[in-house]
């Protein structure tokens, strides 16, 4: 034992030995020249703070602490060591000391027992005065022999550090890999090791996401902080960085501006961008918005632009678009058309910028241009031509106001492999009386002009309908382009085919749904100018004397763009457009709001459905006032059918109303019984197909919050009706969350004392003595399926063999077992417990359920 305390201290010598001194740990450290301690400038309360930012023009500055990885560190080792101090403690308190392990996990009066019965054996033995002392331990033989053997260690290290160095001068070198970063001065920093680090990483999995968020703020910190990192880091690294930002998982605005980022670190550092990040480079400007600074880098680049065919196509079509966006259609048609004709083999899909360009300049001779090139699209890519392409063009002319030529687009689109006579090209060469395949160069814009747009984009008669224009508007809504779609509604009205209040429900929830303010704005406008709409038609209708009632409402519409077809007159609100407007205010929390909207409703003379009901009811459970959740649900039901959504609400409601540990709680509130025989009762009178609908959409997550009520309510015979009942009525069964449920229920029907706090009611289950009952009621589980099992082996079966009904009903009887169990311990008198059952179906309005078999007395003795 000794010799082995003797080894470690010549060990611990020999490092010590070996430390660097206190000038090369200054080196070695980041920031230790730019401590504050170093720096003798200032009064004693100054301090120093450190900032990193994205790049030298980014205004947006983090503050660091640069010490924050080390003290972390050092905090983590004095916990483990805190931590190894005290399990040290526990030892040596031996395996049935009072904190030791054994001893937690006894209960509490068996705890008691051991520790009163250890405690007598130790002063019956005598061992608790067996503490010895240091100095009866060591003596002066002892003291000698340490001294002895110390001298002769201070001897060998003399000859052991000599040795040390003439082998350390035989060391190999390090083997780096060719992307690591090194220091031209051969010295190292803590960043430039983690940034190898990362680099490592991403070498061994280049999808590590994780890893190229960790490379680039490394990159970062040691850009800003060590002098010539930008020459000292190698091609491959500088590669793998530029890879890991242009393929990571970033938006599109943080893409733009790191590539821009590294870009001009490259060029500061005296290199040249190879031509594949030149082109990343400027599509970042493109994006950016800095079209005029790309173009010019576009045109720099020619000069030195790679030869391969991949890197020239990429080249080209980047110009394309690049002119296209800077509103030059010309310039951009050139290269394009020159581009396809050096190489018939190449995509004609260059050409979509270039339509849309054409569609955003004024003039009838711009949009002349635009209709023939999609034309000379068409030809060239003739069945090739994909829905997305039809979605590009034609959200394109909407954008630029090109209607006409917009919804000549969505009808070709339409009428794909199903109309070609009405398609566009064929309507061309009719005109003009070709035949045989439309070719690119017999489509002149002369031609187009000659024949007239008009005719060229007519929409057949089958077309011009509602329909027509809201399935166009459905599918742009759900790409997102809700402003598009709101130009269809212009074009309706422009066609003269009158929108209806369907239509603008669908942009109204649209607008909504984006969550921008400009949106909102636009949103909240529309809804309320269709909601006048129907108070005027109201007043009119009624012959009433006098001006309708004027809505007052705020409206902030600054920046917002308001689109033509809302200054026509609108179609009138509907319970759609009022219950779209209540799920925005009462999501948002405007009260005022909400109530003006039902005062309106009023005005309106509409009645309100479910799901306007079920959104005020919502509105009321947010807040958590349980009693006008009830109140309104009575008022309303009245007049209102209730629906499935209703229940759900009203037991979500129940869940506050019956969870001991929460203050909510109101005693007008009905018990879980009362509210289940509510909600059957409803049930029980829907007709065939209304029952088919509640039961398709009745959920799991509606079973569990129904029986997690009963669980909450401690109702164990309410509990076992509701399970059969919901498997007659809706087919859901047991499983793992509602056994649980139901385990933790009977778990906690032991008594609690009156004077418990509520917010301790919520940690009983985490007790010892609840972990006890869980694990009682587990072991009765066990012992009820055991036999359950054996009844089907006597059959010649067993669980896993079952269909998926009968296995379903197996789990029900286990749990129905288990509640009647405890029934039977709890009750008054075990021999009437079916009755007692049979008493609360009727009070929960399913008397006609079949409740399962009653056990007998041996099971009930369990």
């Amino acid at each position: 034992m000794l010799r082995q305390a003797a080894r470690g201290a010549r060990w611990y010598q020999y490092v010590a030995h070996k430390s660097p001194s206190i000038t090369s740990l200054s080196r070695l450290r980041a920031f230790s020249f730019l401590a504050p301690q170093l720096l003798h400038y200032g009064g004693k309360d100054d301090k120093i703070r450190f900032y990193e930012q994205d790049t030298r023009g980014s205004k947006t500055r983090r503050e660091i602490d640069p010490e924050a990885e080390d003290r972390a560190a050092k905090e983590e080792v004095e916990s483990e060591l805190s931590q190894l101090d005290k399990e040290l403690e526990v030892l040596s308190e031996g395996p049935y000391g009072p904190n030791s392990a054994f001893m937690r996990e006894l209960p509490e009066h068996e705890r008691k027992i051991a520790l009163e019965a250890l405690q007598k054996h130790a002063e019956e033995t005598g061992e608790a005065d067996d503490d010895l002392g240091l100095d009866k331990v060591f003596d002066d033989e002892l003291d000698n022999m340490l001294r002895e053997e110390f001298e002769g260690m201070a001897m060998e290290e003399e000859n052991w550090l000599s040795e040390a160095v003439e082998e350390g001068s035989l060391e190999e070198p390090v083997l780096r890999q060719p992307y690591e970063v090194t220091l031209n001065d051969a010295e190292t920093h803590p960043y430039i090791d983690k940034l190898n680090e990362c680099l490592r990483r991403l070498a061994n999995d280049h999808s590590d996401e994780h890893a190229k968020k960790e490379l680039w703020k490394w990159y970062r910190r040691c850009r800003q902080l060590i002098p010539n990192f930008l020459q000292s880091i190698p091609e491959d690294a500088l590669t793998m960085i530029w890879e890991s930002q242009v393929n990571g998982d970033l938006t599109r605005a943080s893409r733009a501006t790191r590539l821009q980022a590294l870009a001009e670190d490259t060029v500061s550092a005296g290199r040249s961008l190879p031509t594949h990040h030149a082109l990343s480079y400027i599509q970042s400007l493109q994006e950016s918005g800095k079209i005029h600074l790309a173009l010019d880098q576009w045109e720099a680049c020619q000069t030195s632009l790679s030869q391969k065919k991949e890197d020239l196509e990429a080249y080209w079509k980047l110009g394309v678009q690049l002119f296209a966006a800077a509103d030059d259609p010309q310039r951009a048609q050139d290269i394009a058309l020159a581009f396809m004709a050096n190489d018939k083999s190449r995509e004609p899909r260059i050409l979509l910028p270039v339509i849309t360009a054409w569609g955003r300049q004024p003039g009838k001779e711009a949009e002349i241009k635009a209709w023939a090139l999609y034309l000379q699209l068409k030809a060239l890519l003739e069945s090739k031509m994909t829905m997305e392409d039809y979605d590009f063009v034609s959200i394109g002319l909407l954008k630029a106001g090109r209607l006409d030529l917009a919804i000549a687009v969505f009808k070709d689109m339409m009428v794909t492999a199903q109309d070609p006579a009405n398609d566009s090209t064929a309507i061309y060469k009719a005109a003009l009386g070709l035949v045989g395949n439309l070719q690119m160069s017999s489509i002149r814009e002369q031609d187009v002009n000659k024949i007239s747009l008009s005719t060229l984009t007519v929409l057949p008669r089958r077309f011009q309908n509602r329909f027509f224009y809201a399935s166009w508007m459905k599918k742009l809504i759900g790409m997102g382009e809700v402003d598009s779609a709101a130009k269809v509604i212009e074009l309706m009205y422009e066609r003269g085919v009158r929108p209806d209040s369907k239509h603008l429900n669908g942009i109204l929830a649209a607008w909504l749904r984006e969550g921008n303010a400009i949106a909102r704005a636009k949103a909240e406008q529309l809804g309320w100018s269709m909601v006048q709409q129907r108070i005027d038609l109201v007043w009119a209708r009624t012959a009433s004397p006098g001006k309708s009632p004027q809505l007052h409402v705020r409206q902030e519409i600054d920046g917002a763009r308001i689109p033509k077809f809302m200054q026509r007159q609108v179609p009138s609100a509907n319970i759609e457009t009022f219950s779209i407007l209540l799920l925005h205010y009462t999501r948002r929390g405007d009260d005022d709001m909400v109530k003006y909207l039902v005062k309106c409703l009023g005005d309106a003379q509409i009645r309100p459905n479910s799901y306007f009901m079920n959104h005020i009811l919502y509105a009321e459970l947010r807040k958590q006032d349980i009693r006008s959740v009830w109140n309104k649900f009575k008022a309303m039901s009245v007049s209102i059918k209730p629906d499935l959504e209703t229940y759900a609400c009203l037991w979500d409601c129940g869940k506050l109303q019956y969870d001991r540990g929460r203050t909510a709680f109101d005693a007008e509130f009905p018990s879980a019984r009362c509210l289940f025989a509510e909600m059957m009762k409803w049930y029980s009178q829907l007709p065939p197909r209304d029952k088919s609908t509640a039961q398709e959409e009745f959920s799991k997550e509606l079973y569990d919050q129904i029986i997690r009520c009963f669980c909450l309510s401690k109702d164990l015979p309410g509990t076992l009706v509701a399970l059969y009942s919901l498997r007659a009525a809706f087919g859901y069964s047991p499983d793992e969350v509602t056994a649980r449920l139901i385990i933790l229920q009977v778990s906690r029907m032991a008594g609690v004392p009156a004077d418990t706090p509520k917010r301790r009611l919520r940690r009983l289950s985490s007790t010892p003595r609840s972990k006890e009952n869980i694990a009682q009621v587990n072991r009765l589980v066990e012992i009820l399926s055991e036999r359950k099992a054996a009844g089907l082996q006597a059959r010649g079966l067993s669980p896993d063999q079952l269909e998926p009904q009968e296995k379903q009903q197996y789990q029900l009887e286990i749990m129905s077992d288990l509640l009647r169990v405890v029934i039977a311990r709890t009750a008054a008198a075990p021999g009437q417990i079916e009755d007692q059952i049979a008493k609360v179906a009727v009070e929960m309005g399913v008397s006609n359920v079949d409740l399962g078999s009653s056990l007998d007395d041996d099971n009930l003795l369990l």
